[in-house]
């Protein structure tokens, strides 16, 4: 199932963005790392296609999980109540595509430090962007609803296994996306997880304030 492409300039990386997500404030960084990085997002711009997909079922929480057309995803202590209200829920999938995947994986093989990391973060930053337009087209497309941040496995206590019932009630390899024996996803860069709607859920923030993972490097910041 390849899902909804997205266009590029939808979902642009700026030089800013890059920066701060490296950990540069106010400051530059020399002449080289600037260029490497205008060069980097030039090259996205011309060559990746992220995607994304959700489905919309009825379900419920109880007993600390979300029940979806007979799964019962274990979203535990710290998501399912960021999830009260919700009668609906958007379980979803996006990624930054495998041309970015293919576009890692040939710089990867020369063996430049720099460029690998940044690539890696702008991989980051592209899938989650990619995650913001998808929210935009849910909300277009239930006006009358409020949602939930969007959740995903692998976090507070929700386990990486339960990609596999994510990934059963998309269908098989929604936006060409693979999940290995492990639960791991390729495209490397992908996220995966479900997002709650009610008239009476609370949008709220994302959990990591309620997050006991306390060596997370979005913690640092």
């Amino acid at each position: 199932m390849d899902g909804c492409p997205v266009a590029y300039p939808d979902v642009a990386l700026s030089q800013e963005e890059v920066l701060q997500e490296i950990g540069y404030g106010k400051t530059l960084p020399d002449g080289h790392v600037l260029s490497l990085i205008r060069r980097l997002l030039l090259l996205l711009e011309k060559e990746v296609k992220p995607r994304y997909m959700y489905c919309v079922y009825e379900g419920r929480t109880e007993d600390r999980a979300v029940h979806i057309r007979g799964h019962s995803l274990a979203t535990h202590a710290t998501i399912t109540p960021l999830l009260e209200h919700a009668v609906r829920f958007a379980v979803f999938a996006a990624t930054a595509g495998r041309e970015f995947e293919q576009l890692q994986q040939h710089h990867k093989a020369g063996g430049d430090m720099l460029l690998i990391y940044l690539l890696d973060v702008m991989g980051t930053l592209l899938v989650e962007k990619t995650g913001d337009h998808m929210e935009k087209k849910l909300e277009a497309d239930y006006p009358d609803m409020l949602h939930t941040k969007r959740f995903s496995p692998g976090y507070c206590n929700w386990h990486l296994t339960e990609q596999r019932k994510i990934f059963a009630l998309l269908g098989q390899q929604p936006c060409g996306i693979t999940l290995s024996d492990v639960c791991l996803m390729t495209p490397i860069k992908s996220i995966s997880g479900i997002i709650g709607l009610g008239r009476e859920v609370r949008p709220g923030p994302y959990a990591c304030q309620y997050c006991e993972l306390e060596t997370c490097y979005k913690r640092k910041k």
